[in-house]
């Protein structure tokens, strides 16, 4: 089968064989943050005594009743990840981990003047990691008869690693500017760092005298951090039992950072013209390249509705899309070796690592029942929809596309507080789900070709996620004004 050197750098590169496979790194909504909060998924929009409003509407903020607070909570979690058949017949990918998200760590700094609040929080709205690996190893029918016959002996490997982790630090204030309505506004500060490799081959044995090898491999290596700034403004109005809130989040403004990129495809006797087996490498790596990430904007709206025994919070949150860009600015330079075998390509379509998003809207709503002054119980339900845009990612046209979910969840919350008078405990089970059943999986290897031995057959199969853990939070309050 006739193959020119330009598609096998394409068809390599492009090879997309873990694109759906956590819940972490194109959902907005993954981790939700302090002690109450966390176990009312978010549904407080319209205003909590909880140091959280400094994240979730820092209108809130003018309205806590205490000058000093310390809230910290985190969740301990086993997440499992599969993707079925995703390199061949019961070749999976799956990942499972333990770990420990710190959802917040803040507290409030007293004023003289006592309609005027500030409020601090350390944050983890981001912690994914997935290592994975799948092989296929057999006799397959790949090459003409004519050239070797019989089945040829394949060998095929996928293995991927990836860690992407953002901490987040917000700073707010709010006032009072009446006794039913309160504005205030936060300034959003995100870390965001990204290590991730990927590697597959694929090799087969002619049946030849020589015994010769055909076949390839692929590496693809990202490593970066990037610091973003985003502004977000909030306003309360409450009415008897009744409270709406409203925020607003602008787009992020980009501070800067670093990043590395690297990928190497390297190609042995492979037919390029349909008559001669050549080889070849297309291969490049830039370090200390300028970073960027952007934030979409962001508008919130919700409603609370509070009547002694029952607490009632519904919020709703509109996230803007984001046109494909840019995260590392990589240099045209040459890519593949010899270069008269494709010198019309270079390194920056190859190396790039673009981002983009689609619009989303996520719904979470809470429930509270407080059986006694010291003692609540809650529950809560909230969707989180994935951004992840596929046309903007830039991966079929050579990139590389360092994101792997791209489904849609449910969270379930449910837990208690305990309340005593200068502090209180919190204690929740956390369930998340997500499945997509005609998942798009590039790369298998049931049924190889010389001509997709490279860059595998597309198929239709089923990728699931589900997590589990165990919020513990804390707050103290040192003191009432």
């Amino acid at each position: 089968m006739k193959i020119s050197f330009r598609r096998l750098v394409i068809i390599s590169m492009s090879f997309a064989f873990f694109s759906k496979l956590n819940a972490q790194d194109t959902h907005y909504g993954s981790q939700q943050f302090g002690t109450r909060t966390a176990l009312l998924s978010g549904a407080i929009l319209g205003g909590i005594d909880d140091n959280s409003m400094v994240f979730y509407n820092p209108g809130g903020l003018g309205l806590l009743e205490n000058t000093s607070l310390s809230v910290n909570a985190n969740a301990y979690r086993i997440e499992n990840i599969k993707i079925f058949n995703a390199l061949g017949d019961r070749a999976d990918f799956k990942s499972s981990n333990l770990g420990t998200v710190p959802l917040l760590a803040g507290g409030m700094i007293k004023l003289k003047d006592p309609k005027w609040k500030l409020g601090y929080g350390f944050m983890a709205p981001t912690d994914f990691s997935f290592k994975g690996i799948a092989r296929v190893d057999g006799d397959y029918d790949v090459i003409e008869e004519a050239e070797s016959p019989g089945l040829e002996e394949l060998v095929g490997e996928s293995s991927l690693t990836s860690k992407l982790s953002e901490v987040l630090f917000a700073f707010g204030a709010g006032r009072v500017i009446s006794e039913n309505f309160s504005v205030g506004a936060s300034a959003l500060f995100t870390v965001r760092s990204q290590t991730y490799n990927r590697n597959y081959s694929a090799y087969i044995f002619l049946n030849d005298v020589e015994e010769s090898l055909v076949g390839g491999n692929l590496s693809q290596n990202v490593d970066y951090y990037n610091i973003r700034m985003a502004l977000k403004l909030g306003a309360i109005y409450k009415m008897e039992s009744w409270s709406f809130g409203a925020t607003f989040t602008t787009p992020s403004l980009n501070i800067g950072g670093q990043g590395t990129v690297a990928s190497n495809i390297a190609a042995r006797n492979v037919k390029f013209n349909g008559v001669d087996r050549q080889s070849g490498v297309a291969t490049d790596r830039q370090a200390e390249l300028k970073t960027k990430f952007k934030s979409p904007l962001q508008i919130g709206v919700g409603v609370n509705y509070d009547q002694g025994k029952s607490f009632l919070g519904l919020s709703v949150n509109y996230y803007s899309g984001l046109d494909s860009y840019e995260i590392m600015d990589v240099v045209a330079r040459t890519f593949v070796r010899p270069a008269d075998l494709a010198p019309e390509l270079s390194s920056d379509q190859f190396l790039s690592v673009r981002g983009g998003a689609r619009s989303v809207v996520n719904v979470a709503l809470g429930y509270e029942y407080r059986l006694k002054d010291h003692l609540s119980l809650l529950a809560s339900v909230r969707n989180d929809m994935s951004y992840y845009d596929k046309d903007k990612t830039g991966a079929d046209n050579g990139g590389i596309k360092t994101t792997v979910s791209s489904w849609d969840l449910l969270h379930f919350t449910a837990g208690a507080i305990f309340k005593r008078e200068n502090s209180s405990l919190s204690l929740g089970l956390l369930y998340s789900t997500g499945t997509k059943d005609d998942y798009e999986q590039k790369g298998n290897l049931n049924n190889p070709t010389e001509g997709s031995l490279l860059k595998g057959a597309t198929t239709i199969t089923e990728a699931k996620y589900s997590s589990i853990g165990l919020l513990l939070g804390y707050t103290y309050f040192f003191k009432k004004f």
